[in-house]
């Protein structure tokens, strides 16, 4: 791939999807390339003496690509590259990725909520659906934290802009994971935790990682919690992957050096964590639809 020639940009007005518009648009300036806006309709359903049916309102479809058409406009101001907008009924993964494919596009950039815990299991994620059936690359865009004085979003260059594949680490990964520190006792990692609800602590010195600790690792030293540092009980370089690594990969390697879990760093700086359990958890979830 020369360029980003074709940018599809998923839109449904909330404020993640308003980011991804901008990086969108900074991305078509740079590679002179082409914004192709896309906002979805639910699909209707009603009953005809007991038979559904399923109906589209072209007025509305009208409607609603006036509005599309004016939301980029003032959105992206005079200086938006070239874009066309497309309105349509569907559901969202699944006509993204369809309208991806016919379209060609190049890129997909597209806002997630960043729902975790039961919401994301309930819900799941339009994104994380559309990373892995995307034919092409797939740039996820956070909203800011809090809005800006002026009721825009926050540049969404200092938002997390990696390009993912489909079925990498860093779409399954938990980020900014908790860390301790090799000096710490392993009474306070045991409550961190429990806290947490996790089994896994990366230990991190001046900045760097310097090893991995777990639940079975406390487990060796029961009853001497509180007089034993983190650095008597780690394991000293552990193995990690990037977060570009497939997740087969890096289950492969789990099995492979019998680990349960490998923190996942971009050259020395730990960028999350990736377990067995969030593979598996992602695993059922999947297979539940």
């Amino acid at each position: 791939m020369n360029g980003f020639g074709q940018i599809l940009v998923p839109i449904d007005y909330s404020e993640p999807s308003n980011a991804a518009l901008e990086l969108a648009a900074g991305i078509a300036r740079a590679f002179k390339g082409r914004l192709l806006v896309l906002h979805l309709l639910p699909i209707e359903v009603y009953a005809v003496a007991d038979y559904p049916v399923v109906t589209g309102d072209g007025a509305r479809v009208a409607e609603e690509t006036q509005r599309l058409r004016q939301h980029v406009r003032d959105l992206l101001g005079p200086d938006a590259p070239a874009y066309e907008v497309e309105v349509t009924w569907g559901s969202p993964y699944l006509q993204i990725v369809d309208y991806a494919i016919e379209r060609r596009a190049d890129l997909i950039v597209i806002g997630t909520h960043g729902r975790t815990g039961i919401k994301h299991v309930l819900l799941g994620s339009v994104a994380e659906k559309t990373v892995r059936l995307a034919p092409c690359p797939v740039l996820t865009v956070r909203g800011a934290a809090e809005p800006v004085a002026s009721g825009r979003p926050a540049s969404p260059v200092a938002r997390q802009q990696h390009i993912a594949q489909p079925g990498e680490v860093a779409e399954m990964m938990r980020r900014d994971p908790l860390t301790i520190g090799p000096d710490d006792t392993l009474e306070r990692a045991r409550v961190e935790m429990a806290k947490a609800g996790v089994r896994h602590l990366p230990v991190v010195g001046g900045k760097r990682l310097v090893g991995m600790l777990s639940d079975r690792d406390l487990a060796a030293h029961v009853g001497h919690l509180e007089h034993t540092r983190v650095n008597v009980a780690m394991t000293p370089e552990p193995t990690t992957v990037s977060s570009d690594v497939t997740v087969a990969a890096a289950a492969r390697l789990m099995l492979e050096r019998h680990v349960r879990a490998l923190p996942v760093v971009d050259g020395e700086r730990l960028v999350g964590i990736l377990s067995a359990s969030d593979i598996l958890e992602d695993y059922v979830r999947v297979a539940r639809g």
